[in-house]
């Protein structure tokens, strides 16, 4: 079978490769991310053409799992003091091992981690005795990898044996829209902005696709049967994340309902507490959002988004679904329910790719602002989709249409209109018209007028 081909992460290369480079001195790596977010693979890649033990854990009896790890020790130092069916006796007499014997700068990964601590009692307080007692002035960069990212976030929490410990703290995100566009470099930009409205930029995800089959092809195989790769992976994600998934998925379910303030939110999740809201932001799937030219500590305008695209489609179209595709409705569903409304879905996550997009023109110094986000008045009469600001003024604005024509005259006017409203705008900054056409050609040289094409949101380099 081909290897599969590595995508994105140079940033979080780079940044493993520094605390590797760091020779002479112990390094402590943590590093988390959700499910399927591409952890293992990321360290497999850093860890070619250097000396490395890699082990992942799998939730044995704790002398199943010091075995294990003891032939992979075993695998990559040799046999020296590692005779014929010894097994170390305890974690710390097993770094401790690696550590005199490493001969140079060697990387030890422990993925999964989570499931090695529940299965050892009192792991971060031998780690944390080992570390300051011989691990940080050896030569091991010791990779601490998870998924559960509640549970790896705080093993450098205050109370935590590891708090202050770890030389590098690296959260995995999803990839960016650019990079999931990769994954299908056959087809066309459209199909890349749809792909990603339904998978978003998780690499396993967008690794099911397949080009050779049309868009309604690739929804049925991964969505329309209970067997689909993609049917259940949202209820995996927040199983691992979530010690109780049920009042989150309420609220998921509520916000892709179109719930997006926090008082109905409450009412449509039946909630108590705002716990599970706060869960859910803090590993990442939902976002706060308020007006860009306002104090988010004090704004009264917040709202509540899904973040993760493949959480938005799957809560839109699949979730509220679920009987009638476990009924060998699937195909029908598809058909009926998703197929028909996936223009009116791609509006947001439009929106969503041109943020990105003049985020990446802000830090190339093509617009001017400290912040990229977008703008709505107190009476939601008013919105801007995008909108830059510098110290809050705003910078530059634009609209964004998931339109099949030309963004018109119209389109500009009513920017114009929403732009009026806004306070200490200057008259002079730039209009973006943001559109899967671009704009019509009698705009093309307006005043502080730019049009941008879908193929622009992809072509334009950083």
């Amino acid at each position: 079978m081909a290897a599969q081909q590595f995508i994105g992460r140079q940033r979080e290369l780079a940044q493993l490769q520094q605390a590797y480079d760091a020779q002479g001195q112990g390094r402590l790596v943590l590093l988390y991310g959700r499910r399927r977010i591409g952890k293992s693979f990321l360290l497999q890649r850093f860890a070619q053409g250097k000396r490395a033990v890699f082990y992942q854990a799998t939730r044995q009896a704790p002398a199943l799992e010091l075995q294990a790890f003891t032939e992979a020790v075993r695998a990559t130092l040799g046999n020296d003091g590692l005779p014929e069916g010894y097994s170390f006796p305890g974690w710390e007499a097993a770094l401790r091992f690696v550590g005199e014997h490493a001969g140079g700068r060697l990387l030890v990964v422990l993925d999964e981690y989570p499931y090695l601590s529940q299965s050892v009692d009192g792991l971060e307080s031998v780690l944390q005795r080992w570390w300051d007692t011989w691990g940080q002035g050896s030569d091991i960069m010791l990779v601490l990898s998870g998924s559960a990212q509640a549970f790896m976030a705080a093993l450098d929490g205050h109370a935590e044996p590891l708090h202050q410990r770890f030389s590098d703290k690296i959260r995995l995100g999803p990839l960016s829209y650019r990079d999931a566009a990769l994954f299908t470099p056959h087809l066309s930009h459209d199909d890349h902005a749809r792909i990603f409205g339904m998978l978003g930029g998780t690499p396993f995800y967008l690794r099911q696709w397949r080009e050779q089959e049309n868009l309604r092809e690739n929804i049925i195989r991964l969505f329309a049967d209970p067997a689909g790769l993609l049917f259940d992976s949202a209820v995996s994600v927040l199983s691992t994340d979530l010690e109780d998934a049920s009042a989150p998925y309420r609220i998921l379910q509520a916000i892709a309902n179109g719930a997006t303030r926090w008082n109905d939110i409450k009412q449509q999740a039946a909630l108590t507490s705002t716990r599970p809201l706060d869960r859910l932001l803090e590993i990442g799937l939902i976002e706060k959002r308020v007006p860009v030219t306002e104090d988010p500590d004090r704004s009264r305008q917040s709202i509540y988004r899904i973040a993760d695209p493949y959480f938005r489609f799957y809560f839109r179209f699949i979730h509220r679904n679920r009987g009638p595709i476990t009924r060998g409705l699937g195909v029908n569903v598809v058909d009926e329910q998703i197929l028909p409304y996936l223009d009116d879905f791609m509006g947001d996550i439009f929106e969503q790719i041109a943020r990105d997009y003049c985020i990446a023109r802000v830090r190339a110094h093509a617009l001017r602002a400290d912040d990229v986000g977008s703008w709505w008045s107190r009476d939601g009469q008013y919105e801007i989709d995008v909108l830059g600001a510098v110290n809050r003024r705003p910078s530059f604005a634009g609209s964004v249409k998931w339109r099949d024509r030309p963004l018109d005259r119209r389109t500009l006017d009513d920017l114009e209109a929403d732009i009026r409203k806004l306070t200490d705008a200057p008259a002079d900054m730039p209009r973006l018209l943001i559109g899967r056409r671009g704009i019509d050609p009698a705009l093309v040289g307006a005043p502080n007028v730019t049009g941008v094409s879908i193929a622009d949101l992809y072509e334009t380099v950083e």
